[in-house]
């Protein structure tokens, strides 16, 4: 193959999920951070450790490389209204894990959800940060009708970015594989689809080729003797996770996407 055929290595969003989580994950997502390990990181507003967080975040000065990780399925709610939902939070008013599609949803469910989500990203917005994309706990933006209102949200909040449904790694079933190009084809109609890819370390490995922009997810963690691993990766070191994307020069973060697609708009 000539040199001018070679193709360029992809450029490549690193997230680090569940900022927010606890006092722990944002001390393993600091240290992500500093060791140029992670590009991006999304946070969570109704967790525990979301005060921690945002004073982390100004005192490293990580500002524009934060998105909203979007939360219905797990904590506390920050509104009233979703408490009374029993298919989404429990009796005791917690945030339910769902265990099925959610194919239908009432008229009290979506407007309770798009009220919650729009309090996160409030939240959010109060503590000084402009998120610069948004994804979710559990990936549940991937259902169908909640993906409806968080492009909605992102429209109203003027987030350019939405994490896709994952497209590569291990296939799922057909029926699935096409909800998945389906989805992914909405978020890029509506402009929200910032990267062509979307998976773990591992699944984007099984990638043969790139035709865009990856995101690869990661859930830092501080394993024994305060060695960082990816708990999404069978809390293997995030080092050896991350060893093949380590080419600072084709590292970037969803802003600097959104400045390049507003430099060269697709025609």
């Amino acid at each position: 193959m000539s040199r001018s055929t070679v193709p360029a290595p992809p450029v490549v969003v690193i997230n680090a999920d569940d900022l927010g989580m606890s006092a722990e994950v944002n001390q393993a997502i600091v240290a992500s951070f500093e060791r140029g390990l992670v590009t991006t990181s999304t946070i969570m507003a109704n967790m525990p450790g979301f005060a921690d967080a945002c004073a982390a975040i100004r005192i490293h000065s990580l500002e524009d490389r934060i998105g909203v990780h979007l939360n219905l399925t797990e904590g506390s709610p920050l509104t009233e209204p979703i408490r009374y939902c029993p298919r989404l939070c429990s009796a005791e008013g917690r945030l339910r894990l769902l265990s099925w599609p959610l194919w239908r949803l009432s008229g009290e469910e979506a407007a309770a959800v798009e009220t919650e989500l729009r309090a996160q990203v409030d939240a959010v917005l109060a503590s000084g940060i402009r998120p610069s994309h948004f994804d979710s706990h559990h990936h549940v933006h991937t259902q169908w009708l909640i993906a409806t209102i968080v492009m909605r949200i992102a429209r109203r909040y003027g987030v350019e970015a939405v994490r896709l449904t994952r497209n590569c790694g291990l296939g799922p079933g057909p029926a699935k594989q096409v909800y998945k190009r389906v989805l992914n084809a909405r978020f890029a109609r509506a402009g929200l689809a910032a990267t062509r890819h979307f998976g773990s370390a591992m699944d984007v490995t099984s990638l043969a080729q790139f035709s865009g922009p990856v995101e690869i997810m990661v859930h830092p963690f501080l394993g024994d003797e305060g060695r960082l691993i990816d708990l999404t990766n069978g809390s293997r070191p995030l080092d050896d996770v991350l060893s093949r994307w380590r080419n600072a020069d084709r590292l970037v973060t969803y802003r600097e996407l959104e400045t390049q697609r507003r430099a060269s708009p697709e025609p």
